[in-house]
């Protein structure tokens, strides 16, 4: 827009000249001692006619203010403002910013706000833009260590296209909202002409807030974290290496690894279904050499739509591409159903990867808080999350591990499924939720009717929240290394179903191609033979009722002790609540029980354990933490 041309503009700006800074270089270093007694130095790039850096400042007398506007004309209107307002606590850089080096040295400011800034849309003004990496590194270089940059703007090209560099530039998303005036975060909002015209001409004005991953000038070498927090270790398999470090030294017996979570037996050995391998050892070589179509064979799908429904007949539309894993289920349902800078959606109690795959994909991740106070599903705190995320963005991928939840072992009951669909019903029009369900342990919960009951709740919902089934044949089948899952969706159209397959089937080719053949030959085997499968779902129950032994007599033991664990009801995992997890997990070590440090508790997998281990863990965790 072009500014008006004040006249006599050199004589009005005589007046403010206490609170102009024409040389910011020759106070590089020293804004601490202009600052004077102020708690914190904060800097306004672009502070136009200045309401927003004069309400600041009258809010916040504490803390002193930098307002940077490069325009002339404008920035007197906001001198003015200041003026009139009798603010000591803010002073105005007359330039435009081209380094901020010359201007600050390392960890000088606090905070940074870059409000509705020049979108600048052509391709070769992009290194100008105030969100370019580059001027992000400068941002961080003269913040803080705790220091962040709060951006506003009502230009969603601009908006993308910033979200991108925060990731390029391993930042992090600290606070995100595509509707800033219908979200939590305008409770605090201050805002500036500019936001108020757009805002009333029907603009959704974006904000985000961007912070640090890794501390400053810290260095990871040649790799980009690109948004992510990458441990120096994986905890699991550096927990489960020391215990199998134990059991080489001191025998299996008198060692307990609750760690890994495949179902092994008594002694320790896994436990592959005899008649899978039998399916498996009769494959062609053209039958798992061959590639596979992107979305799986033919027979695969049809073999894992009747695996994971177990029967029952839908009157929705199905779609189905296979995966490798469930892990790649998860992958597609993100990238497709989110955008870059979106929050995921889980309980609390939840498998710790599916934060890193939202990280992967530079989305962010959000829990609700899984049981009430009396170990109940907490329905109300799950309705404010998905209610406070539709607030701050148009798109939510909800997940949801049941039944038999990693790392739990808790299953919604139907009634809970009833409450849930009632909920994302009243989820508004405009808004887009993928209900993803994983059930990568449903054939391990129980009696494989009584667990699906839920499924016909699905057909229920809305035609703007598409439940998604995230299913791993890997885990059904006990092979857990052939990496072989589905996702499917129940949509209410035939067009959703079709656009499903095609979204996830281009994410699958630009991710990782096909999935192996050879697992989704054995699925669609066992399925074309009656007789093969009826020994395949024999056998299966025979393990599923030695799993459930062992977790009735873990619950058994823990009433006996007095051990509190999470509400459980069947699969892999019992889990214990306390409040240092990494410490009860290290005094456990002690007396060679293995067992894994959750954020909430310790998650103990009576897959891998014998039911008489499973009875004598208990005492020996409530010793533990009563030694704490």
């Amino acid at each position: 827009m072009r500014q008006r041309k004040v006249k006599n503009l050199e004589e009005k700006y005589a007046r403010f000249e206490d609170i102009l800074v024409y040389n910011p270089a020759e106070i590089r270093g020293k804004w601490a001692e202009r600052a004077g007694e102020s708690k914190g130095i904060y800097m306004e790039v672009g502070c136009g006619k200045g309401r927003f850096i004069s309400q600041l400042a009258s809010r916040e007398p504490e803390n002193f203010f930098i307002a940077v506007e490069g325009h002339k004309s404008v920035l007197l209107r906001a001198m003015e403002k200041v003026h009139e307002l009798g603010l000591t606590n803010v002073v105005f850089i007359p330039e435009f910013i081209e380094n901020l080096h010359e201007w600050f040295i390392d960890s000088e400011l606090d905070g940074i706000y870059l409000n509705f800034s020049d979108p600048l849309p052509k391709n070769y003004s992009a290194k100008k833009r105030l969100t370019y990496r580059g001027k992000l590194k400068q941002y961080f270089d003269v913040l803080k260590e705790d220091g962040v940059v709060r951006f506003k703007t009502d230009n969603t090209d601009l908006f993308n296209y910033s979200i991108n560099e925060v990731i390029a530039s391993d930042l992090r998303i600290r606070e995100f909202t595509r509707d800033l005036h219908a979200s939590p975060y305008n409770e605090d909002n201050i805002m500036t002409e500019y936001e108020e015209k757009f805002s009333d001409k029907g603009f959704n004005i974006k904000m985000m807030e961007i912070g640090r991953i890794r501390r400053k000038g810290e260095k990871m070498g040649l790799a980009a974290l690109n948004g992510r927090e990458i441990p120096k270790q994986d905890k699991v398999f550096g927990i489960s290496g020391r215990a199998k470090a134990a059991i080489k030294e001191k025998g299996h017996e008198n060692v307990a690894n609750a760690t890994i979570g495949a179902l092994l037996d008594d002694d320790g050995g896994l436990i592959v279904l005899s008649s899978v391998d039998e399916a498996v050892k009769s494959l062609e070589p053209s039958q798992y050499a061959e590639y596979a179509p992107i979305a799986g064979t033919p027979g695969f799908k049809a073999a894992a739509i009747q695996a994971a429904l177990g029967g029952y007949e839908t009157s929705r539309h199905i779609g189905i591409v296979s995966t490798p894993g469930g892990t790649g289920s998860l992958t597609n349902a993100i990238a497709n159903y989110s955008c870059p800078g979106d929050k995921i959606l889980t309980h609390n109690w939840c498998w710790p990867n599916y934060k890193n795959i939202a990280a992967e994909q530079g989305r962010g991740f959000e829990t609700f808080e899984m049981f009430d106070e009396d170990g109940k599903f907490n329905l109300a705190d799950f309705e404010y999350k998905v209610n406070k995320l539709l607030r701050i963005q148009d798109r939510l991928v909800l997940i949801l591990n049941t039944p038999a939840n990693n790392p739990t072992g808790y299953s919604l009951s139907l009634e809970e499924w009833k409450s849930i669909i009632e909920i994302l019903n009243r989820v508004p029009d405009d808004k887009v939720v993928a209900l993803v369900v994983d059930i990568a342990y449903i054939d391990f919960a129980g009696d494989e009717k009584k667990v699906r009951e839920f499924i016909p709740e699905l057909e229920k919902l809305k035609s703007n929240v598409l439940p998604l089934l995230a299913y791993s044949t890997s885990k059904t089948f006990t092979f857990y290394g052939f990496r072989c899952a589905a996702l499917i969706c129940l949509a209410d159209s035939e067009e959703i179903a079709d656009e499903f397959v095609k979204v996830c089937s281009y994410s699958s080719r630009s991710t990782w191609s096909n999935s192996p053949r050879g697992p989704q030959e054995v699925v669609a085997k066992i399925y074309s033979d009656k007789e093969l499968l009826a020994k395949v779902d024999e056998e299966r129950k025979e393990f599923r009722d030695m799993l459930l032994a062992r977790g009735r007599a873990f619950e058994e033991e823990a009433k006996k002790v007095n051990l509190k664990i999470v509400p459980f009801r069947a699969g892999f995992f019992v889990s214990i609540p306390c409040e240092n997890p990494d410490a009860l997990s290290a005094k456990l070590e002690e007396s060679d029980v293995y067992c894994v440090p959750m954020d909430k508790g310790v998650r103990v997998s009576i897959a891998s354990i014998s039911e008489a281990k499973c009875r004598k863990l208990p005492a020996i965790i409530k010793d533990a933490l009563q030694s704490l």
